[in-house]
């Protein structure tokens, strides 16, 4: 076990670390006279008033009152415990770091964690590398090669990225690593392994993407299966050394250029940072399984002025889309929404119309404000005053998170243009929102008696009630449906429900039940959990049913394709109509083609 780090260390850590050139990597800083100034790292601001004293090697900020020596810095800076952080500076300054003594009670626990954390990213490390191997140098990685190359990302790209394939015998790894004298207690700790089958590696066939810390060390796993059943995306659980919500996807890749751009993009998954990354964009990151939280605004908002969001356009996309608009102007940092054409992720978009289109995109990204205006029409119906009303309250959230009296003011008056609303009005129920909101959503009130939720049993709710039943088959179900594709509405909402406790990574019975407002639903939910009734046949009575709303969204949605090809067959007069015409016609036999695949009979 490592001791506590000598004092001799550490003062030579002080003694070699220049404060001015270690900040000047994460804020821009001017000299005037014998001390440099600069924006403040820790909180956003225009004037300088963040400075920097190198014949004390000591910082502080008039603004935030941050202060402190380098050590101080990279702790609040890096977020690291004052030991990572001497190691940190060590390796900078190129100085042995020396143990000596022990730490005793809460200090010697401190120590074997942290001893723990290197060794399984010392671990991660290793195996990533093997990963890498067996991707780039075996006949049984090529399909995992082929596919990532088909995609179009380039083998620079997977070497920077150190993309690699765990192999589809699942008892490769654990023989390996016994090969390198890892301990079986060891190897059970480090999450690479099925905990009930602990010869079972975790990730088999599939294509790998190494999660690494800000130091650019490998903590953690992504893989996407190649092939056979299971989720398409897995990733490593909580470990010693990676926590999900406050780890970001490729940081340690972006952090320059996030610096130089003063911008980040925030993505939806591996593969689209391997995509803008390799169009140039490479400010671009990922929450790694999760609706991006507080905890990774905060990783970059030191060096950020602009947030862009490229998320998918689907409902769940949306949905998160909103909510990390509203972290990032919480944090006061102005966001704008990449709408990328038809749908499309970055990859498609790169290998079909190359590095600039896709530039382009991000140039003309709109506005966060904007982007919600948008939606209030799709969303609601705002051709009735009720709905007009649910669509200002949709969209006060956004107002109420803005930092500035005058955002606030400006977004209020771009709301009445867009509803044509008395501003007045609109000022009066933003003050007393919460009073508005609880009287658009309470229960619709007939005679004095509450009506109650109409519910009716029918497929649709039966598949997604066997769903929650067995939790763990929403993996599947959210592979091959979205919200649209539900015809009954609550089945709808409890989908949404499930999608909601599944980007909180929450999925568990408590959450789907704290998350049912009405209490009819909430007692569907418990009774179909408790009762058993969907156990027999589980997992073909879930995938006979996920096929069966499939097909049927598809037949919606190909009626009234044909409704549409129909009217615009009589009307279309201008070349416009025309290619109109051909796209309906072409996404009419995408669907005919879906539907003759015997994956939706």
């Amino acid at each position: 076990m490592k001791g506590r780090i000598s004092s001799d260390t550490i003062q030579q850590v002080m003694e070699r670390t220049d404060v001015t050139a270690l900040i000047g990597e994460y804020t821009r800083l001017e000299r005037r006279g014998d001390e440099w100034w600069g924006c403040c790292p820790f909180h956003n601001e225009k004037t300088p008033s963040f400075k920097v004293d190198p014949s004390k090697g000591l910082y502080y900020c008039f603004g935030c009152h941050e202060g402190g020596n380098t050590v101080d810095f990279v702790c609040n800076m890096e977020k690291l415990s004052y030991r990572e952080a001497i190691v940190f500076l060590a390796k900078l300054a190129g100085v042995e770091v020396v143990y000596s003594g022990a730490y005793q009670s809460q200090s010697q626990e401190n120590s074997q964690r942290d001893s723990l954390r290197d060794q399984f990213t010392d671990l991660y490390t290793r195996v990533a590398g093997s990963y890498h191997y067996c991707l780039t140098s075996t006949p049984e990685g090529k399909q995992a090669l082929d596919y990532i190359l088909d995609r179009g990302i380039t083998l620079e790209t997977v070497q920077k990225f150190q993309l690699g394939y765990s192999p589809a015998n699942r008892r490769w790894l654990r023989v390996f690593l016994k090969g390198k004298n890892y301990s079986d207690e060891f190897l059970d700790q480090s999450g690479l392994f099925s905990k009930k089958y602990p010869n079972i590696s975790f990730f088999s066939h599939r294509l790998m993407f190494p999660i690494c810390d800000r130091q650019g060390r490998v903590v953690a796993f992504g893989g996407r299966l190649l092939a056979g059943e299971g989720p398409k995306y897995i990733n490593s659980g909580e470990l010693v050394q990676y926590q999900k919500g406050k780890t970001l996807y490729a940081f340690h890749h972006a952090r320059q250029s996030i610096r130089k751009e003063k911008a980040v993009i925030f993505c939806e998954g591996y593969m689209d940072v391997l995509a803008y990354h390799q169009c140039g964009l490479t400010h671009a990151v990922a929450p790694l399984g999760t609706a991006l939280t507080m905890d990774q605004v905060k990783l970059v908002q030191p060096f950020v002025e602009q947030v862009y969001l490229s998320f998918d356009t689907d409902q769940a996309g949306r949905e998160a889309t909103l909510k990390a608009i509203l972290l990032c102007r919480q944090a006061d940092i102005a966001v704008r929404v990449i709408a990328l054409e038809g749908g499309k992720d970055p990859a498609e978009i790169m290998v079909n119309s190359g590095s600039k289109a896709l530039t382009e995109f991000v140039n003309s990204a709109r506005i966060d404000g904007d982007y919600l205006l948008s939606l209030l029409a799709t969303e609601h119906q705002i051709e009735t005053p009720e709905g007009k009303t649910k669509a200002a309250l949709a969209f006060f959230p956004y107002v109420d998170a803005l930092k500035s009296d005058i955002q606030r003011e400006s977004w209020l008056t771009r709301l009445c243009q867009e509803l044509d609303l008395n501003i007045e009005a609109v000022r009066k129920d933003f003050i007393h929102r919460e009073t508005a909101e609880k009287r658009v959503h309470e229960p619709k009130v007939a005679g004095g008696v509450v009506k109650p939720l109409q519910i009716r049993m029918n497929a649709e709710l039966r598949a997604v009630l066997a769903v929650v039943a067995n939790l763990d088959a929403y993996e599947q179900m959210r592979t091959d449906l979205s919200p649209e594709d539900f015809e009954d509405p609550v089945a709808r909402e409890l989908f949404i429900i499930l999608e909601e406790c599944y980007r909180e990574e929450s999925v568990l019975h408590g959450s789907v039940l704290a998350k049912c407002s009405d209490e009819q639903l909430k007692s569907l939910v418990a009774r179909a959990v408790a009762s058993g009734e969907y156990a027999d046949n589980q997992d073909k009575v879930i995938k006979d049913s996920i096929r069966h709303i499939r097909r049927n969204s598809l037949e919606r949605k190909r009626i009234r394709l044909l409704n549409k090809i129909r009217q615009l067959s009589l009307t279309a007069t201008t070349y416009e109509d025309q290619r109109l015409l051909e796209e309906l016609i072409s996404e009419k036999m995408s669907i005919d083609f879906e539907l003759d695949n015997k994956d939706v009979h």
